[in-house]
């Protein structure tokens, strides 16, 4: 390719480019300029970055360049490509973009149009984040082949830059590390053209039998699309709300949205493998608790760097194209309604008349349970959530038949048909037709013994009034008949009807209460030990003792401790304040850190024990004393 003659001229007031490289597909901003300033035969990179800036002390940024409004003023035409397309197409912002607030992002991208960018890495939380850029520029030789056949030169790729990306989606080649540093350059004005240090090895093919090859690619794909589509930021709550949907849909939370993170971290680390999430700076384990995956998973308080929202995605079956898709649906286990009724009795069999239905939780298999209540009557349940269109004509359980299905078997028993016809007509099985049959009998025979019941109930109550000196035993041999058909269909009725004042009163035993006393103070003793030898942690208090003590309730405790007043001194002795237990559990918890690790720290030792602020300073003595330990 003939090298391009670039010459200036003055364009109101500043100096203007009379030629600039084309710009290729997804090139990287430091590319562009690096291809400039090897076309410009400029021997200093001051020199092209005054040229190209208007300022020789700005760095040679690689991924968010700032200062580009400068930079579009001085190009051939006039804003022949906006600061707009160069943030789009050159830089890294949008694959930051749709995981920060709309306003920091908004902020980002004046920063890289007017000011010199230097606090735009800790605006994004670059600095602070673990997942760090690779420490030399990077290049895929399928690319560099293609683009000397298409160009007749190579340059550097933004995709080929980003956190996580070593597989080429395109090619499917495993990334070169060239010898051009990615950042903490020595000459931070330094400018490497590509084509410069491309170097085509053929012993290099294709490496897609190499471990994670699929999740590899999978990432290059998901941040190629990220780079190459404007996606606005999705907000961090609609993001944090889609991610639980996905997760009750696998039944790794709870219908109210409550994680279930030891079910969710071992699938997780299943899925990619720990020696995967380590090479990625990505890890997640079920000690830790306030890990990446917990903070994008709960209430949104920070931004989390876009190669973990990649990975939770793989880990969930989406992609950044479902994500824009659904980020605004709410989770319905059961789809949208009305519901379809399927009452095969009623006229409006599998027409979406059902309104109402009421969500729970199954308390075995924690998925969620749908409850489909129609007009007819007709009520039935079935476990979601949905997974394919027809299951909602599927049914669970009936709960409630209603009357119309009644009715309709009443006029089909009447009916010289089988009994699995009379059920396929219904929509049951023959057991339930048979049982249901079996039921209207009953029901008619209630009827009939509804009437029996007021002549027997009446019968008995004259025959008490009659033989109010006799007992029970004597009025049932009166009239044996009325007491054994009462006994069995209304006893409750017999329980609350019988003689009053024949109860024999049963003499009550003396009780020894000095030996219950010495007894019970014992137990105090031993129980109280075992409190403070649990490893649980449990505060020494009068209930706690009482629930442990062996023959005796709580409520005798309390309402016999005047004669047991060895009791009372035991418990008096051994209970424990909220501040004693406090001072307990402070030491304890200390003594069991400093096992792990002697270096403690003094806020981890106060998260660990609970301790709310009030009691942080009263107990300072005491945590002081116990971090001096730890030196020792």
């Amino acid at each position: 390719m003939e090298r391009i003659l670039i010459l200036k001229r003055s364009y109101i007031g500043v100096s203007v480019l009379i030629s600039f490289p084309f710009l290729y597909k997804d090139e990287l901003m430091y590319s562009i300029l690096a291809r400039y300033h090897m076309y410009s035969g400029n021997e200093n990179a001051k020199i092209t970055m005054s040229e190209t800036f208007g300022s020789s002390t700005l760095c040679a940024a690689t991924t968010l360049p700032a200062n580009l409004d400068q930079l579009t003023k001085r190009l051939p035409t006039p804003n022949s490509y906006s600061t707009e397309e160069l943030i789009n197409n050159h830089t890294f912002l949008p694959y930051f973009a749709p995981f920060i607030p709309n306003e920091r992002y908004q902020e980002i991208k004046l920063m890289m149009s007017e000011s010199d960018g230097k606090s735009i890495y800790m605006k994004l939380g670059k600095t602070a984040s673990t997942v760090k850029s690779p420490e030399y520029l990077r290049y895929c030789q399928g690319c560099v082949k293609e683009e000397r056949v298409l160009y007749g030169e190579c340059y550097w790729h933004r995709l080929h830059q980003v956190e996580g990306v070593v597989v080429c989606p395109k090619h499917g080649y495993y990334l070169i590390e060239s010898d051009v540093p990615f950042s903490d350059r020595k000459n931070k004005h330094e400018f490497a053209p590509l084509e410069k240090y491309a170097r085509i090895d053929e012993a290099l093919n294709r490496k897609d039998d190499f471990p994670h090859f699929v999740q590899k690619k999978f990432i290059g794909e998901q941040t190629f699309y990220l780079l190459n589509n404007i996606i606005k930021p999705l907000g961090l709550e609609e993001l944090q709300k889609f991610y639980i949907t996905k997760l009750k849909q696998k039944g790794l939370a709870t219908v109210s949205g409550r994680v279930k993170w030891i079910e969710l971290i071992p699938l997780f680390n299943h899925y990619y493998s720990a020696g995967f999430l380590k090479e990625l700076n990505c890890c997640v384990t079920e000690e830790d608790k306030d890990t990446w995956l917990h903070k994008v998973l709960r209430k949104p308080k920070i931004s989390c760097h876009p190669l973990r929202h990649i990975l939770l995605l793989g880990f969930l079956g989406e992609t950044i194209l479902s994500l824009e898709q659904k980020i605004n649906t709410n989770f319905e286990p059961f789809g949208n309604g009305p519901w379809p009724c399927l009452n095969k009795a009623s006229n409006h069999y599998k027409k979406h008349v059902i309104k109402s239905c009421v969500i729970t939780s199954d308390s075995k298999l924690k998925v969620p349970v749908g409850t489909f209540s129609c007009d007819c009557g007709f009520i039935y349940s079935r476990r979601g959530p949905d997974q394919k269109e027809d299951d909602i004509y599927k049914i669970g359980r009936i709960k409630e038949f209603g009357p119309v299905w009644n009715r309709r078997l009443s006029e089909l028993s009447k009916l010289d048909l089988s009994l699995r016809k009379r059920a396929e007509i219904l929509g049951v099985d023959p057991i339930t037709v048979k049982n249901k049959l079996n039921h209207q009998y009953h029901s008619e025979q209630t009827d009939q013994t509804d009437s029996m019941l007021e002549e027997y109930r009446k019968e008995w109550i004259q025959l008490i009034a009659e033989n109010k000196k006799k007992s029970i035993t004597e009025i049932r041999f009166l009239k044996p008949g009325v007491y054994m058909w009462l006994y069995r269909n209304d006893r409750e009725f017999l329980k609350n009807n019988f003689p009053k004042g024949r109860k024999n009163k049963k003499s009550s035993k003396r009780i020894d209460w000095e030996k219950r006393d010495s007894e019970i103070a014992e137990q105090i003793e031993l129980i109280t030990k075992e409190i403070m030898n649990d490893t649980n942690l449990i505060r020494v208090t009068k209930n706690e003792i009482g629930r442990r003590i062996k023959g005796f309730s709580m409520t005798g405790l309390y309402k016999y401790f005047n004669r047991m007043p060895k009791t009372t001194k035991a418990l008096d002795k051994h209970i424990e304040t909220v501040e004693q237990f406090q001072i307990r559990r402070l030491k304890f918890i200390a003594s069991e850190l400093r096992e792990s690790n002697p270096s403690i720290k003094e806020w981890k030792l106060i998260r660990k024990v609970g301790l709310r602020k009030e009691y942080v300073e009263k107990h300072r003595k005491i945590i002081e004393q116990e971090m001096f330990l730890k030196v020792l």
